[in-house]
């Protein structure tokens, strides 16, 4: 099984020219107001991307050099002041997406089909996203309460945290990973917006101030929690494209564990001591990943009244056949802290968060239960562990690369080490890093990541390298891209994206009954073979 997500019953769709339509009436009618009352910016965008490994999952076709994603977006952002120290902002973006053969055989294999009598789905419904609440990406007013405080309702996101890949502190709001996976280097693109009430204050006092927020659970249920594809689509994991696990494990979004209508929210100080940037932050918010609450009974098997040997949590029994997937809520106590030193001439940030009760898969190993066996790995039930996840971050401008590579400045370098270190650590409970591969969970979980970034010619050509490698379980990626800047306007974008990984999950050595322990695949197994060739055209305005 892959990565689970979540997507729940959808509004009804709007045509993408409808959306666009909206989109372009709405900037006429901000851009009739006065002289400096209303900001537009925006861009339209072409995405295309193409597989350059044949997955090995979907069977009798060659993925190679298939067209996997023909995208295009319209952004349209407008600030409008009506009064003095007031803003009203809205940004919209509507997206289509054409249906590529290669999505054609994904559907046709079962992608995005829950509950379809004829087995066939509409995997464009996945990325063709335009209904009103995906449209509105945020909708809010920002106001001034008093002489140092500030209020802004709406729907809105909020950024917490350091890091430019794998969060610590930046969980009050899910992603969107669906169609781009963590590649897409704009999380603002890729966070899903909240209705949230944000007040802000300053305390010159203390050379800092307070954020706090309330989210009060009136978004839709699509809304919370990360959205990873266990839809089959093209970005579900090595061995199940194809594959909508919802047939058997449906999102459980009134869960006593995770429900979407919760309040949840979170207060966070800012300050600044001795020339560092520090914070101090409490968050309640859901558990990034769903998490596969296994069924109690063997009803996947013919046999709803024999005991499965796992305990679902907040039910007496999922509502699916094998389980569903829930988004378990946590508390989250959280630090950072950023400066400058000059013995490196470097920015050091780092980043650390305790969560309370973290919740993870286990692996009942040979003893796994009839579930586990018979679909993957972590059907066995939840456990809750503490978990201290912190990084480390580096900084730096490097001269040398002007005379060296002809860069016309220094070269930035960014590198970053991620830790999840387990508290109280068990090697006998099993837990699993992610369910559908066969890797336990190690005390720590360490992940390297650096970024280098050039530029030439005025910084119109900026060349861009990110590398990660998983120094715990094996595996990493590397993305090589360069943006060009044709006009003011106009950036063009290639990009090459490269996984490896020590195991994958090989389904030929997991006969039936065999299933939950026939691997150790790793995070990265997911994506074995799913490298791709990526260009997108960018029009600024």
């Amino acid at each position: 099984m892959t990565y689970p997500n979540m997507r729940s019953r959808r509004f009804a769709c709007r045509p993408k020219s409808v959306a666009i339509a909206a989109m372009l009436a709405a900037a006429q009618a901000a851009s009739a107001g006065e002289p400096g009352d209303v900001k537009l910016d925006g861009f339209l965008r072409q995405e295309f991307s193409w597989n350059t490994a044949d997955w090995k999952d979907t069977p009798n076709y060659n993925d190679r050099g298939k067209l996997s994603m023909a995208r295009t977006t319209a952004r349209l952002n407008i600030d409008w002041t009506p009064v003095r120290d007031v803003s009203v902002v809205t940004k919209l973006r509507a997206v289509g997406e054409a249906k590529t053969p290669f999505l054609n055989h994904l559907e046709k294999m079962g992608a995005y089909n829950y509950g379809d009598a004829s087995g066939r789905g509409d995997i464009m419904a996945l990325y063709n996203k335009n209904d009103i609440g995906d449209v509105i990406r945020e909708m809010y007013v920002d106001f001034p309460v008093g002489d140092r405080s500030r209020l802004r309702l709406g729907k809105q996101q909020v950024v917490w945290g350091e890091t430019d890949f794998f969060a610590a502190n930046d969980l009050v709001h899910g992603f969107d990973y669906t169609w781009r996976s963590f590649l897409e280097t704009s999380n603002e693109e890729l966070r899903k917006a909240n209705i949230i009430a944000k007040l802000n204050v300053d305390v010159p006092e203390l050379d800092g101030g307070v954020e706090m927020f309330v989210r009060p659970g009136w978004d839709r249920k699509s809304d919370i929690g990360t959205e990873l594809d266990v839809y089959g689509g093209r970005w579900s994991s090595q061995s199940v494209a194809g594959t909508d696990f919802r047939n058997i494990d449906p999102y459980d979004f009134r869960n006593t564990k995770g429900n979407a209508r919760e309040v949840t929210g979170g207060v966070r100080w800012t300050g600044l001591a001795h020339d560092i940037n520090y914070s101090v932050s409490y968050l309640k918010t859901f558990w990034p990943n769903p998490m596969l609450n296994a069924a109690s009974t063997l009803k996947l098997l013919g046999l709803p009244g024999t005991p499965s040997g796992a305990t679902t949590v907040g039910r007496s029994d999922s509502l699916g056949v094998a389980g569903d997937l829930i988004y378990p809520t946590v508390d989250v106590y959280g630090a950072t802290a950023s400066g400058y030193a000059t013995w490196a001439d470097a920015v050091f940030s780092t980043e650390v968060a305790l969560i309370k009760d973290a919740p993870y898969q286990f692996q009942n190993g040979p003893l796994a239960g009839s579930l586990s066996q018979a679909v993957a790995p972590g059907f066995d039930g939840i456990k809750r562990k503490d978990l201290l996840a912190w990084m480390v971050r580096m900084d730096k401008n490097i001269a040398a690369t002007q005379s060296l590579l002809g860069t016309e400045k220094p070269m930035f370098f960014s590198v970053q080490l991620f830790d999840k270190w387990l508290m109280n650590y068990d090697k006998g409970e099993r837990l699993l890093n992610a369910v559908g591969a066969g890797q336990l969970t190690k005390e720590h979980s360490l992940l390297l990541t650096a970024i280098f970034d050039f530029s030439y010619d005025s910084g119109r050509i900026k060349p861009n390298l990110v590398v990660g490698t998983d120094l715990t379980y094996g595996g990493g990626f590397i993305v090589p891209s360069v943006t060009m800047e044709l006009n003011k306007n106009w950036r063009w974008k290639m990009e090459y994206d490269k996984f490896w990984d020590d195991e994958y999950r090989d389904l030929s050595k997991c006969p039936a009954g065999n299933v939950a322990v026939c691997d150790s695949a790793s995070i990265f197994g997911y994506f074995h073979r799913r490298d791709q060739l990526y260009t997108s055209l960018t029009y600024l305005f």
